[in-house]
């Protein structure tokens, strides 16, 4: 009987919980250096590491069915895909901390020097 391991961390747990397949992928060795060392970082191993990001990917990170669902939303309107909507987001975060400064909407305990 194959194994149901629940993972330790991370949103999209039915999706980390369910039967594994083996599946080998080609990958730059630099990529795949890059990868351990941010899975040994966190304190994980990289084949956890790998399903956490994947799952992640698919499942919009563990967000609400509600935020998601705008987030569909708005992703459709703009006509991108799924990668093109993650650059997107994360160039218009990059315009918010150009003008506002890095960790503009942190909690104030967490802001330093402000």
């Amino acid at each position: 009987m194959a194994s149901k391991k629940k993972a330790a961390t991370g949103g999209g747990q039915d999706m980390l919980t369910s039967d594994k397949l083996m599946q080998t992928f080609r990958m730059p060795r630099d990529l795949v250096a890059g990868l351990r060392a941010e899975a040994d970082r966190k304190g994980m191993d990289l084949t956890a590491f790998i399903l956490k990001l994947t799952s992640g990917y698919l499942t919009d990170f563990g967000l609400p069915a509600a935020a998601t669902a705008h987030l569909d939303a708005d992703r459709a309107a703009l006509g991108m895909d799924r990668d093109a909507y993650l650059l997107h987001l994360l160039f218009q975060r990059a315009l918010a901390v150009r003008e506002e400064g890095p960790a503009f909407d942190a909690p104030k305990s967490v802001r330093k020097g402000k």
